[in-house]
């Protein structure tokens, strides 16, 4: 199962997960933090692989994780590549 870790990066290092999205029958859900996974059900984030100014949603599957570690890099939130288990 492929899967996409969402965390933030605490003051002294650590990882703390707030969000875990997994592909399954080419959907993706997410669990977590409920404001922060209800925001990317509604929002979406940008398509940075495709199209410029496209928004992507946990309805587009793996697409959608492909871009989760784009849209989320920074000093604070970050999202790790494409995992599997």
């Amino acid at each position: 199962m492929k899967f996409v870790e969402i965390y933030k990066i605490q003051n002294n290092g650590s990882k703390d997960i707030i969000a875990v999205c997994r592909l399954e029958n080419k959907k993706v859900t997410c669990e977590g933090e409920k404001i922060f996974i209800e925001n990317l059900k509604k929002e979406g984030i940008p398509d940075y692989l495709k199209n410029e100014g496209a928004k992507l949603f946990p309805k587009d599957g793996i697409k959608f994780l492909e871009n989760l570690k784009l849209a989320f890099k920074s000093g604070y939130l970050n999202a790790s590549g494409i995992q599997e288990k």
